[in-house]
């Protein structure tokens, strides 16, 4: 039996927000997010820094209620396991009349991309090795539509209700796969 999928936490207040300006805190909660349960050790080999800044940051993000303890998977009392209790997201909305969280926002959601670009280009330089039933699985796009900011809205909710029907599924033979994508207005 599957655990319980995390709730969602929609961040509003900047204090919450600036938690994430550090890209390691980012893909900590991400690593515990999709891999699962891990001690500090164990996360800190998968992102080549010393237990102890991970240590750091983990319990950081503890103090913030993002992760907690997992004491089911402690095998004696040395070890503290942390795990994923809610799924973030923020909206840029929330933080347009206030500087300070429009520019962590944006900052944030440049850290956003620039990870989530690191790792497209690490799967499309290992394509070979994930075979041809992946590679021609795997897709991008940029489409441009003209819209107004009410059909935005609206085509983002219609994308994350098609994306929360894939969630949590257990089939045999899955990876993880990441979806990421942009709907921003731009003028010629």
């Amino acid at each position: 039996m599957s655990e319980q999928p995390p709730a969602r936490r929609m961040i509003k207040d900047v204090q919450t927000l600036k938690v994430f300006t550090h890209p390691l805190r980012i893909s900590l909660l991400r690593m515990l997010h999709a891999g699962g349960p891990a001690t500090a050790s164990m996360l800190a080999k998968r992102v080549d820094a010393t237990p102890a800044l991970v240590s750091y940051h983990v319990r950081t993000l503890a103090g913030h209620g993002f992760v907690v303890e997992d004491p089911e998977h402690a095998e004696d009392g040395r070890e503290r396991w942390w795990k994923v209790v809610e799924d973030l997201t923020f909206s840029f909305g929330d933080f347009a009349e206030d500087r300070v969280g429009r520019d962590l926002s944006a900052s944030i959601a440049r850290v956003l991309g620039s990870q989530s670009e690191d790792r497209y280009r690490r799967f499309l330089d290992e394509m070979q090795a994930w075979g041809a039933e992946w590679a021609g699985a795997a897709f991008s796009g940029a489409p441009t539509l003209r819209l107004t900011a009410a059909e935005l809205r609206e085509l983002a909710g219609a994308i994350q209700d098609l994306v929360d029907g894939y969630r949590d599924r257990e089939t045999p033979g899955a990876e993880h796969v990441e979806i990421y994508y942009r709907g921003f207005p731009y003028r010629l």
